[in-house]
């Protein structure tokens, strides 16, 4: 994408603090006193992990997909970046959430169906448990254990996130990595040890890994291997104990024509899933590298990387955790965005910031 003429500013993690994000971008005149776009034909590159951490998830989809329409409308563009937070909601890996972001997903059957899932899991983890020769029993320690863990509003928002999701089929859509003019925008960097220094071919791998993803959850699903709820590290959890039972049968029973065997083969390739692009720490979302590599050391590494993208600079999501400013780093040719923006008073971030490029 060439646009030498065009504005583009770039914010870095949100992390759910909607209510900062959109005071700052009203601040610099990207969006009205009512949230809405007012950029005109601006570029607003938000640099990934838009979510997890604060408690307001949910409002900072809202805010930038509506925004993402709106600056399209009036000739603007807005880019949302995936960060590695994106890549694991979609994996249903939850851990980065606060607990407080499944509140505004909440409805007013959210106890219901919170009471429906328990009996669902419940029944499941039974019934897999004697599938593999194990005991376990559904008592009131667990049940409490379960809802300790899942508060209303963790369905809905698990369902959010699914292929189907409102919220799941747009994390699904974006980018890993963006080139405008001259340069490379990426959420955590790029490695050296990378196979294809293509964006596209970067864009390309990630989506086809989260497809994969999706089309083995569909699988074990449908086998009852698993629920429409379940992560990716529990799907891999069941795939490595039913790997277990069926080696400890005897050969005659460990055949390929024993539906089980000729199941797991099927999925058994979802055991690699920590190698994935999307979460391998030399993978574009994960890489600190450009972060924390000592510039006088490893700066014919980063020019070296630069120059087979065919750009002069990257700018990224990531920051090296120390003063939480926007940094240029080896030459300023990288340029790292993340403040660790916050709505917590206490929280402990930094001043809102943009990186603003003007005139290219």
């Amino acid at each position: 994408q060439v646009t030498p003429k065009r504005e583009i500013v770039v914010i870095g993690e949100v992390q759910g603090a909607a209510n900062t994000v959109a005071a700052f971008l009203a601040h610099i005149d990207l969006i009205d006193s009512e949230h809405h776009w007012s950029g005109g034909d601006t570029i607003l590159i938000q640099t990934g992990d838009l979510i997890d951490d604060g408690e307001h998830v949910r409002a900072a989809l809202d805010l930038f997909m509506r925004l993402q329409d709106e600056a399209a409308a009036a000739g603007g563009q807005v880019i949302v970046l995936m960060g590695n937070h994106e890549a694991l909601n979609i994996l249903g890996e939850l851990r980065g959430v606060n607990p407080t972001a499944y509140q505004s997903f909440a409805g007013p059957d959210s106890e219901s169906r919170q009471r429906q899932v328990w009996e669902e899991w419940a029944a499941w983890r039974t019934q897999h448990a004697e599938a593999i020769g194990e005991v376990f029993e559904a008592d009131s320690e667990a049940e409490q254990q379960w809802f300790s863990a899942h508060p209303p509003g963790w369905v809905e928002y698990v369902e959010s996130m699914g292929p189907d999701g409102v919220y799941g089929a747009w994390l699904r859509s974006l980018p890993v990595a963006v080139v405008i003019n001259d340069v490379l925008f990426v959420h955590g960097g790029v490695h050296q040890e990378i196979e294809d220094r293509k964006v596209e071919s970067i864009n390309r791998r990630a989506a086809e890994e989260i497809e994969s993803f999706d089309e083995h959850k569909a699988f074990m699903v449908a086998e009852g291997l698993c629920l429409p709820t379940s992560s990716a590290g529990e799907m891999v959890d069941v795939i490595n104990q039913e790997a277990l039972f069926l080696n400890s049968l005897d050969d005659s029973e460990r055949t390929s024509s024993n539906p089980r065997v000729a199941r797991l083969l099927q999925i058994y390739d979802l055991s690699q899933w920590k190698s994935w692009s999307v979460l391998d720490g030399k993978g574009p979302l994960c890489f600190r590298g450009a972060a924390r590599w000592p510039e006088d050391e490893r700066g014919p590494e980063i020019a070296a990387i630069l120059e087979e993208f065919e750009v002069e600079r990257m700018v990224t999501g990531q920051s090296d955790g120390r003063n939480r400013l926007i940094q240029a780093r080896f030459d300023d040719r990288v340029l790292l965005t993340s403040i660790d923006m916050t709505d917590d008073p206490d929280g402990g971030g930094g001043d809102p910031a943009a990186l603003k490029i003007m005139d290219g």
